[in-house]
């Protein structure tokens, strides 16, 4: 049975900025020091944190984006007075901003407002920072807007992404010419490539005891969908994560391609079996073309416990080793468990 209690959780870490206990932490400055003319002294440095990639669409390099919208204020020269504003321009499909921008100075959060503007004829955001309070010379402020977040399918896909921007003036001026934030580009990132992408979904069965007041589920099936443009670079593989004091065993014992009757070359490529785990992975041959859909139909033998079980080790299952992550498409579908079991 579909149920709609299953749970699918993504994870994704967004290095960088820690925000808390009244201090931004940034990880790293790169990039040449850019000096407004309109603020003369003052120069901006790009946060250079590793970037993040964005998939522009089919037959494009991965595009490399700031992780975090972030500049350094860089004024040796004499004091940063009150009123100076920061302004740092942003692409909203790709840039989650702070419920407030922050700026930090030796660890002190200053004093600031910010408010943010779109451009209704490119769609542009920006976001101005005004500096409330007098910063010393060689103080150099931090100052943070917001940070990359995953777009996921169907929305993943941002074409033609706009780059990341910075300007700076004094107390009464208008911020003006732009200091670009877009970091290099690595290497790993690849040339042209076609994005791809895969959904994890299934069936779920269930162990019952104690006169029916304690179960556990586990999956009968799992799918695995291509959702495209391109096809999947890898065979597809999963992993099997169980409560051994439920499950005592699991096979695969049918596999459908599209529908149809396929042979998917279905082996195990390890087991791990604990007194709290019993994890199982599995390959296939199976290369996934766009649109493809392989359903693979799972054998569990459970045990019947007596009673309550000390604690419980949810059903989970998730894809495993498939390949280049840099052109993978985020669908937030990448895994799927269980979290409604009663064990005690």
């Amino acid at each position: 049975m579909n149920d709609p209690k299953v749970t699918r959780r993504q994870v994704l870490v967004l290095g960088g900025v820690t925000l808390g206990m009244g201090a931004v932490t940034v990880t790293g400055l790169s990039g040449l020091a850019w000096a407004d003319s309109t603020a003369a002294g003052v120069e901006l440095v790009p946060v250079g944190a590793s970037p993040v990639a964005v998939l522009p669409g089919v037959g494009v390099q991965p595009a490399a984006f700031p992780r975090q919208l972030a500049v350094q204020v860089r004024h040796a020269g004499a004091d940063l007075p009150a009123g100076t504003e920061v302004a740092l321009t942003y692409d909203p499909r790709l840039y989650s901003p702070l419920p407030a921008a922050v700026a930090t100075v030796g660890g002190r959060l200053l004093r600031t407002t910010s408010s943010v503007t779109t451009d209704p004829r490119t769609a542009l955001a920006t976001c101005t920072v005004t500096v409330a309070e007098t910063v010393a010379a060689g103080s150099d402020p931090v100052v943070v807007v917001g940070t990359a977040f995953p777009v996921l399918y169907p929305r993943d896909l941002v074409v033609g992404p706009s780059n990341a921007t910075a300007a700076v003036a004094r107390r009464h001026g208008k911020p003006s010419g732009r200091r670009s934030l877009q970091p290099r580009r690595p290497g790993t990132f690849g040339g042209v490539a076609t994005p791809w992408g895969l959904e994890v979904s299934g069936v779920w069965s269930r162990c019952v005891w104690a006169n029916g007041e304690r179960w556990y589920y586990y999956p009968v099936q799992v799918t695995l969908q291509s959702v495209g443009p391109g096809p999947v670079p890898a065979a597809a593989a999963f992993s099997l994560a169980l409560d051994p004091q439920v499950v005592r065993d699991v096979s695969i014992t049918t596999a459908r391609l599209n529908h149809k009757t396929h042979d998917a070359g279905v082996r195990v490529l390890s087991q791990t079996r604990t007194a709290s785990l019993f994890e199982t992975r599995w390959s296939t041959r199976v290369r996934l073309k766009t649109g493809d859909r392989l359903d693979l139909g799972l054998e569990v033998r459970t045990r019947q416990p007596k009673g309550d079980l000390p604690t419980i080790k949810h059903p989970s299952v998730g894809l495993i080793g498939m390949g280049d992550h840099v052109t993978q498409r985020q669908t937030g579908r990448t895994s799927m468990s269980r979290i409604d079991a009663v064990w005690e």
